[in-house]
């Protein structure tokens, strides 16, 4: 059968040039990089690249990047790392699982947290954070695009909020490396996490941004990598590849969007089904639809495995929580009707118009039968 993936927001495939870039340090340059003989340094060189392209990717300084395996090890870096005299952290009600249960871990071991619930188009505002911001606020958390709905979410403004109490700010910008302009310089923001498979990088590639003068404990123990911070020979080819593909996101960003509007609107306008989730501000690359009827109320989770036994692969939420019977928690926190029918489809760059119109006729097809 021939699928069509519509589930980019889960993980994207490899970049040909990304894949080809690390190619030679499988091979001829294996060499470890902590090595000081001529070649080791040559890998280390290598390594000095990909930083240095991944920090032009979000305009940081090289030394501000530390590698890590991906999202979820960066975020529990970001989140963990709050030590010191205050120990409450504010967090949006809508972030990703890895947030949320590093919230729930602080919570447990002596820190009070404030959950920041979106208004009903998605957004986190700068009044529903001041109204819990206090003056022992350690962290603030609030994801730049959200993993659901697209909702793009005002970070420079809730940045500045939270330094007006001192409180560091931290943002999970997993979603947003392809669609958004990511400057942290701009956004002001102290800590912000990315992870490679996102954006046509290898799985298992990451990087957490650490603006300088902001102090955070150490990950693991042991040798001198990333500046002591986080023991552990670094993957060479894999943070080859993702200096790669960060730099070509970053380059491709405009014809990357232009892109994803167009496809997402030819695949909405062909849709007969469905109500579109609506945001105040949104990525083109995420669609969300509620298919409610009043007559049979479908599971997204059985409307998703419909689609797949029809050709369309897509999400009813998060790959993380993907096991979960439960509706996304960003649908519930937005105070969605009816948000156990929701489905979500995500585009990437190799989604053509005919693919996406031809999903959504495939969609169709696939609704009518379960309404029947």
């Amino acid at each position: 059968m021939h699928y069509i993936y519509l589930d980019y927001a889960a993980t994207t495939p490899l970049d040909p040039d990304a894949a080809l870039a690390a190619k030679p340090y499988y091979n001829n340059l294996f060499f470890n990089p902590s090595s000081l003989h001529a070649l080791g340094q040559k890998a280390a060189g290598a390594v000095k690249n990909a930083r240095e392209k991944c920090a032009f990717a979000i305009n940081a300084d090289s030394s501000e990047i530390y590698f890590t395996s991906g999202g979820t090890e960066s975020i529990n870096w970001a989140m963990r790392s709050v030590a010191g005299e205050k120990r409450h952290i504010v967090v949006s009600a809508i972030e990703h699982d890895a947030v949320i249960a590093c919230a729930e871990y602080l919570e447990k071991n002596g820190c009070e947290v404030d959950y920041i619930k979106p208004n009903k188009r998605g957004t986190i505002t700068v009044d529903a954070l001041n109204s819990v911001l206090r003056d022992d606020t350690a962290l603030v958390c609030v994801m730049a695009v959200n993993n659901i709905v697209g909702s793009i979410q005002p970070i420079k403004e809730l940045a500045a909020a939270a330094h007006g109490k001192n409180a560091l700010f931290f943002t999970d910008a997993v979603q947003a490396m392809n669609g958004l302009n990511v400057d942290v310089k701009d956004w002001d923001v102290d800590m912000l996490a990315v992870s490679g498979h996102k954006f046509y990088a290898p799985k298992g590639t990451g990087f957490l941004y650490v603006k300088r003068g902001t102090v955070i404990e150490s990950m693991m123990f042991g040798g001198e990598q990333e500046r002591g911070l986080r023991a552990g020979t670094v993957d060479v080819p894999s943070v080859v590849a993702m200096g790669v593909a960060a730099e070509k996101a970053q380059r491709l960003r405009e014809n990357y969007v232009a892109h994803a509007k167009t496809v997402t609107e030819a695949f909405t306008k062909a849709l007969d089904y469905g109500d579109i989730i609506e945001c105040e501000n949104k990525t083109d690359d995420i669609v969300c639809v509620r298919f409610y009827s009043e007559h049979k109320n479908i599971d997204g989770g059985r409307i998703a495995v419909a689609l797949s036994c029809a050709g369309v692969c897509c999400s009813v939420g998060s790959a993380c929580s993907a096991g979960s019977a439960t509706s996304p928690k960003t649908l519930l926190e937005m105070d969605v009707e009816h948000a156990n029918t929701a489905v979500r489809f995500s585009f990437g760059r190799k989604v053509s118009v005919a693919a996406a119109v031809n999903a959504a006729k495939i969609v169709n097809e696939t609704i009518a039968k379960l309404l029947q």
